[in-house]
């Protein structure tokens, strides 16, 4: 029977039951997930970040990675071509990833401060005391996380925080999400942005979330770009890594040394942030179509 007329065949094309199958294996695995680190936070072997660790492990894997090819063997018979995981472009597109960061990174940071002092109305007062309470818990678990106190330490958080979570999110958010966005019809623009902003929206961090809209719409640019889901893995675990390495530092009294980068606090016109879009405005202009080229993409 034609695919076309396959009640099978329609289900595995429905947006919404594409959805649903991510979202339902998404939430039962978050709560599974959720329930092996209460049981790890309270093992007294294991330190308090060691267990922070390891439930991000299990999340990732769990409530990430499994929902995510889940829904691409639901939806496609060929899941790894699905998620933008059957290629990989060459080396220039990792390299344009990393010009976009050091050329976008004053920016970014003023824009993360911003975002940071923005207060409500009067009338909105509670709901920005809920929302900064929020925040304040998941800085608490996100601090303790970034506690390494050693190289080695240092390590496993960048294997967790930066490459296992940089990975586990861009194919559940990037790979399979905007995928399904963009097969819906609703155009490759709506599909990123609408996946950045629940992507953003999912960590609870409202005070955070403008900058990691934009990080997350770029991410997924570069799936457009390049038809693989790999230099968005490695953005993610780029962004992610760095911020590790950097709490390193400051756990050793030496101040931010990223995050202060060509940000203003006391009102002045941020010179650098503006000089930083500019320049990669520009460099998106001239070098965008040489570096972020799309890549065919096999049959696994």
């Amino acid at each position: 029977m034609c695919e076309n007329h396959n009640p099978l065949g329609m289900l595995r094309r429905s947006t919404g039951v594409r959805l649903l199958v991510l979202f339902t294996s998404f939430f039962f695995l978050l709560l599974v997930a959720a329930g092996i680190g209460a049981v790890l936070m309270e093992v007294p072997a294991i330190n308090g970040r060691t267990a922070v660790l390891l439930t991000s492990v299990v999340q990732c894997l769990l409530a990430f990675c499994v929902p995510a090819w889940l829904t691409a063997r639901f939806s496609s018979g060929h899941p790894l071509k699905f998620l933008g995981l059957a290629s990989s472009p060459g080396i220039r597109a990792y390299i344009g990833v990393v010009i976009v960061y050091v050329l976008a990174l004053p920016a970014m940071n003023q824009l993360i401060i911003w975002n940071e002092q923005i207060h409500f109305p009067e009338w909105a007062a509670g709901i920005e005391a809920t929302l900064r309470e929020w925040e304040r818990a998941n800085g608490e678990v996100s601090e303790l996380a970034l506690s390494a106190s050693g190289f080695w330490q240092m390590i496993a958080g960048v294997c967790v925080i930066g490459v296992l979570t940089g990975f586990s999110e861009e194919v559940f958010f990037r790979g399979t999400m905007q995928s399904i966005f963009s097969d819906s019809g609703v155009g490759k623009g709506v599909a990123v942005w609408g996946a950045a902003a629940i992507f953003s929206a999912v960590h609870f961090q409202f005070f955070g979330f403008f900058p990691r809209l934009l990080m997350g719409a770029f991410f997924g640019y570069l799936l457009v770009w390049t038809g693989s889901i790999w230099p968005s893995v490695f953005a993610h675990a780029l962004n992610n890594s760095i911020v590790v390495v950097s709490a390193l530092i400051c756990g050793e009294g030496s101040g931010d040394p990223v995050g202060n980068i060509g940000a203003t606090t006391d009102g002045s016109l941020p010179w650098a942030a503006v000089f930083s879009l500019a320049a990669t405005a520009l460099f998106f202009f001239h070098f965008r179509n040489t570096l972020f080229k799309r890549v065919p993409q096999s049959t696994i």
